[in-house]
């Protein structure tokens, strides 16, 4: 939760409710980013009055439980004083990533502390079936790790294809059968009790990154999804840009074959037809794992497989380069995992072509920036939950406030 500059500092003007909300989210903070931290230094940090932190402390511990005693502190003379810790599993969040192969959820923290995961073959007879696999993973994450469903705050789920966020709904996911106009928030929310943010898996990708990966400090950049499907997930100025049509990061149909304009690729694309796992394993009878295994073994058919998928990424990274300027480019997915041997050529290529280079290189969370990114969607929906309950007159009670529903 981060405050406007202009109530950063001191107690919070204005009316008594937003008063309230205010002081109660500086607090929170404050604890979440220094704790254990006691009340004396709370005063401190957030510079409000003791008496507002006494107040505040007695309503987010006693009343509500977002936080908790965890012991003394060292004591400067008087008495030692009791320090207090954020309560992360006040709630918990999930994070689903949603695969033509593989589906994994990760049961987290409000803090995104990821507690457990599990992860299952996706369920080859796609539409709905899948939406009811996802919940009941779910469920059964939460009954071997024996907490309570009913505390689940916020879902966050990547899913291939085009997305309509504002609709939490999936447009078109051309690996996973009859995943077309389907209402998948909808379909998680009656199913699972709470709030659902749905985007796509490149977005969730670049998320996980900027969050917990390499672009943690870095407000412009790409990150490049190379899995069964080919897209971009692109962050401008700090933010996901999605485009008008939810089109943005849709390279998979970036054509780099003028020759070829009037070609059909269908749904794949020009990029994908070319690039993608499965046109991969169609031109050369062997999976990308496999591909990489023998390149790395010095094998020259594959050294020479993977300099050619190089040429067509380098290429489509020219082009988002010449476009976005970038200052980083991420690749994730299943072909990053040739490393170096992907990555050297592809410079080369983007170095021939444009004049400023952008850093490239490999995701550092692997293939958990997906999972991490819709564990990152749901920490904000929690967050944005919390923030609306610091402002009412009181909190909800312990047993309401942890029921799940909207």
């Amino acid at each position: 939760m981060t405050l406007p500059p202009e109530l950063a500092n001191g107690d919070a003007a204005g009316g008594s409710l937003n008063t309230r909300r205010v002081n109660r989210q500086r607090l929170l903070e404050a604890i979440q980013r220094s704790g254990p931290i006691s009340r004396a230094d709370l005063a401190k940090v957030t510079r409000l009055s003791p008496p507002t932190v006494s107040a505040l402390v007695e309503d987010l511990l006693h009343e509500v439980g977002l936080m908790y005693e965890v012991g003394m502190g060292t004591s400067n003379g008087g008495r030692p004083p009791v320090l207090l810790q954020f309560n992360g599993e006040f709630g918990y969040l999930v994070g689903v990533d949603v695969g033509s192969r593989t589906l994994r959820v990760a049961l987290a923290d409000l803090q995104g502390r990821v507690l457990a995961r599990r992860q299952v073959p996706t369920d080859p007879a796609g539409g709905v079936a899948i939406v009811d696999q996802l919940c009941a993973v779910v469920r059964e994450v939460f009954a071997t790790t024996r907490r309570d469903p009913a505390k689940l705050y916020a879902v966050g789920v990547g899913a291939p294809g085009m997305t309509d966020v504002h609709a939490g709904r999936v447009i078109r996911a051309v690996n996973l059968a009859g995943w077309v106009d389907l209402p998948l928030r909808d379909l998680v929310e009656a199913r699972l009790g709470a709030p659902v943010r749905v985007d796509n898996d490149a977005n969730m990708a670049a998320l996980g990154e900027r969050w917990q990966g390499s672009a943690r400090r870095v407000s412009d950049f790409v990150f490049l999804a190379l899995g069964a499907g080919v897209g971009a997930g692109v962050v401008v100025g700090g933010r996901l840009h999605r485009g008008h049509h939810w089109y943005a990061g849709e390279i998979s149909h970036m054509n780099l074959d003028m020759r070829q304009w009037q070609a059909d690729f269908g749904d794949r694309g020009y990029l994908e037809s070319h690039v993608g796992a499965a046109a991969i394993s169609e031109s050369q009878h062997a999976d990308a794992a496999t591909i990489i295994t023998a390149a790395r073994a010095g094998d020259a058919r594959a050294i020479a497989v993977i300099d050619q998928l190089a040429v067509y990424l380098g290429t489509a990274v020219a082009n988002i380069v010449a476009v976005l300027d970038p200052a980083l480019v991420v690749f994730g997915g299943g072909l990053s995992h040739a490393g170096d041997l992907l990555i050297e050529p592809v410079r080369r290529v983007v170095a021939r072509i444009v004049p400023n280079m952008p850093a490239i290189g490999i995701s550092s969370l692997g293939d958990d920036a997906q999972l991490m990114g819709a564990v990152y969607s749901a920490v904000e929906t929690a967050e944005t939950r919390l923030v609306a309950w610091l402002g009412a007159t009181a909190f909800p009670s312990r047993a309401v406030g942890r029921t799940g529903t909207r």
